[in-house]
């Protein structure tokens, strides 16, 4: 894993997970419309990138973004912020943080697919997946997207125009190249094998979760209630998958600085 950073390092400091196969580019242009008032740190995922090795797990991830905290010396987060799949890699970085000293005020969890699936699904979803990044590998961003502009899954899931994806896109581009089948294997499993990790009454009360109205993921929104009952709950209205970060990015930069600066 490695870490890209934009503002300044005395400012609050946000760390934004992106969501799978894609490289901080999904959520850079957020991180610079807060740059004035904080410091963000974009991780990008292991094997998605030249020598990056093979990706494994959700916790493998959260444990080197706690050991890359521990070497910066970062010991507060104003919010710890994750899409799909990085909000379900966030969620499990809440479990592991709290047995830190690391404070973190808020978490936003933003359109997260907190489904199990059983092995057949699973293994559906791996050629799925492998589909969508050896297209990505093998063309460039404009046939990249003209690809999934054309593909129904993809359809399914934004319920709409593919362009406001744009930045998510590139980083999917980007980072194709560099990702093998077995990390694709490994991400895709662990978007699709979530169990909810503890968290006392606490931390919970930390936590936002937003799904859009007519997203996929919201389907496992009961599943997320049960566990996390004093948790905060919001959507922002029809707007597909993770659709409000992307098609109202300033109106959600103004969103996520509010709960970041809320405390």
């Amino acid at each position: 894993m490695i870490f890209e950073t934009v503002g300044d390092r005395n400012k609050p400091v946000l760390l934004m997970l992106n969501g799978s196969f894609s490289t901080s580019a999904g959520l850079k242009y957020i991180a610079e419309l807060l740059s004035d008032d904080f410091y963000t740190i974009l991780p990008i995922y292991t094997g998605h990138y030249k020598d990056g090795g093979v990706f494994l797990s959700r916790e493998d991830q959260a444990e080197k973004i706690i050991e890359y905290l521990k070497e910066e010396q970062i010991d507060h987060l104003a919010l710890v912020h994750g899409i799909s799949l990085g909000a379900e890699v966030a969620l499990t970085l809440a479990n592991s943080l709290s047995k830190t000293n690391i404070r973190v005020d808020q978490y936003l969890f933003d359109g997260g697919p907190y489904f199990h699936f059983c092995k057949l699904v699973r293994w559906i979803l791996r050629g799925k997946c492998r589909k969508i990044v050896h297209a990505a590998r093998n063309g460039s961003v404009e046939e990249f997207t003209k690809f999934l502009a054309n593909d129904r899954l993809i359809q399914w899931l934004i319920k709409g125009d593919i362009a406001p994806y744009k930045w998510f896109i590139e980083g999917v581009v980007d980072s194709a190249r560099y990702i093998s089948d077995e990390s694709i294997d490994n991400e895709s499993d662990a978007c699709f094998t979530f169990d909810c990790p503890e968290a006392l009454e606490e931390e919970q009360k930390k936590y936002v979760f937003i799904w859009s109205e007519d997203e996929i993921p919201l389907r496992s929104s009961k599943k997320i209630r049960r566990h996390y009952p004093h948790a905060q709950y919001w959507s922002p209205g029809k707007l597909g998958h993770c659709g409000f970060i992307f098609r109202k990015p300033e109106e959600y930069a103004a969103y996520l600085g509010s709960i970041a600066g809320s405390n």
